[in-house]
């Protein structure tokens, strides 16, 4: 497999990244706590970051060095705060499928030192049903808590 070099990464504050490709296309990748998510499904799962990744520009072409990227990212804030990073695979526009692909495939390609750990399910409210991973470092000290807060959640919400 090729070796792909990341992009530049800015840290614009200390969960908010963003960076530009070679087609001058901008993106941003943000961390967040959500508590309007967690609040209602699992008060226990405060370890756990979504992550919002976004191309500010309208066609955004297919680029390696954007997985690349985005996992150093990933990597940096798993190495940095041993939390957990939930990726959702949102449906709201009908390319769900394209991008749990998409994530499966960085996945693969760019944890190649195998540090990461990833996590899938499906989570359903009364709008629609999304695919989540969550990556979690292996040497973290809360692995299991993660592990759990992620598979516990995940029953509430289906169950609940």
């Amino acid at each position: 497999m090729k070796n792909y070099e990341p992009y530049e990464i800015k840290e614009v504050s200390g969960l908010n990244y963003s960076f530009v490709t070679d087609n001058h296309n901008l993106y941003r990748v943000v961390f967040k706590f959500s508590d309007r998510f967690f609040e209602e499904h699992c008060s226990e799962c405060r370890d756990i970051l979504e992550v919002d990744v976004i191309c500010t520009d309208q066609n955004c072409p297919k680029d390696y060095r954007v997985g690349a990227t985005i996992f150093q990212i990933f990597d940096k804030i798993l190495r940095k705060s041993c939390n957990g990073i939930m990726y959702r695979c949102d449906d709201s526009d009908g390319r769900q499928c394209k991008r749990e692909i998409q994530f499966n495939r960085w996945y693969e390609d760019f944890n190649s030192d195998d540090k990461i750990d990833r996590f899938a399910q499906d989570f359903c409210d009364e709008y629609a049903c999304d695919k989540y991973y969550v990556l979690v470092d292996k040497g973290c000290l809360n692995y299991e808590e993660i592990f759990e807060s992620f598979n516990y959640r995940c029953k509430e919400c289906n169950n609940g």
